[in-house]
């Protein structure tokens, strides 16, 4: 496996038009959405670089900052066309395979992030996904894994104002030109209704919620998505917090049934 090839990149900025400055929200004292997922990505032990793809707008500085404590990397790029700044941001560094994530999301599991790191070098999907209506993930636990190949192509190929905003819009609009596959664990009790993704501010009262009760049981960073639907399935009542949230979608592909 080539030395730095495989990277994640988060993209952050400050100016979400639903909840402003939600990823520097705390969960906990002093622990913010975007350090957590930071040191959550650092527990991977097959992603050789962490990347935050961000914007030029001044506001952000405050996200940089966040990469510079955690000693990782950031890269400054469009704000309408996030598939350029993916793309700028993968060939700067030089990346050979892309784990796509997004800073409102504090929970994604590290571990799961390796096996499909696993399975997708040793199989021949043009992306995989983990986070549709085909699997057990619930919204919040959202991977998505590709090559640089395949971004360069569809940042060629992308035309539309969706296709540019959406890193990998071209590719579930255009399945008759990629092999996509659903990355499941059969074992995953399938919980239709949570929703850990950050959104809205009810959003980030059940993660807060959610993320004390794992630290109460003695959980460090280093917990899993078994951790955290087992607190669900102790408490089904956790999810009434943000039932009325209704989640963006951008194609029914994405639509957790």
């Amino acid at each position: 496996m080539a030395e730095k090839r495989i990277g994640v990149i988060i993209q952050a900025r400050m100016g979400s038009t639903r909840f402003y400055g939600k990823v520097l929200e705390e969960l906990d004292e002093d622990e913010k959405v975007l350090d957590i997922l930071i040191e959550r990505l650092k527990l991977s032990k097959l992603i050789n670089k962490i990347i935050i793809a961000t914007t030029p707008d001044e506001r952000n500085s405050a996200i940089i900052d966040v990469a510079k404590e955690h000693n990782v990397f950031y890269f400054i790029g469009s704000e309408e066309n996030v598939l350029k700044r993916y793309y700028l941001a993968s060939k700067k560094h030089n990346l050979k395979i892309i784990i796509r994530v997004t800073s409102d999301c504090p929970f994604i599991d590290p571990f799961v992030i390796d096996d499909m790191i696993k399975f997708y070098l040793e199989n021949s999907y043009h992306c995989i996904r983990n986070v549709d209506n085909k699997t057990n993930f619930s919204r919040g636990f959202e991977v998505e894994i590709f090559s640089f190949e395949i971004l360069e192509q569809i940042y060629e190929m992308a035309t539309t104002k969706k296709e540019k905003e959406h890193v990998t819009h071209f590719i579930y609009t255009h399945p008759e030109n990629f092999k996509v596959y659903s990355f499941n664990l059969e074992s995953l009790p399938n919980y239709e209704d949570l929703r850990l993704t950050i959104d809205e501010f009810e959003d980030l009262e059940l993660c807060r919620n959610v993320y004390k009760r794992l630290k109460s049981k003695g959980k460090g960073i280093d917990f899993s998505v078994f951790d955290i639907y087992e607190i669900i399935e102790k408490n089904p009542s956790l999810m009434d917090i943000n039932k009325n949230i209704i989640h963006k979608t951008l194609h029914k592909s994405n639509i957790k049934k």
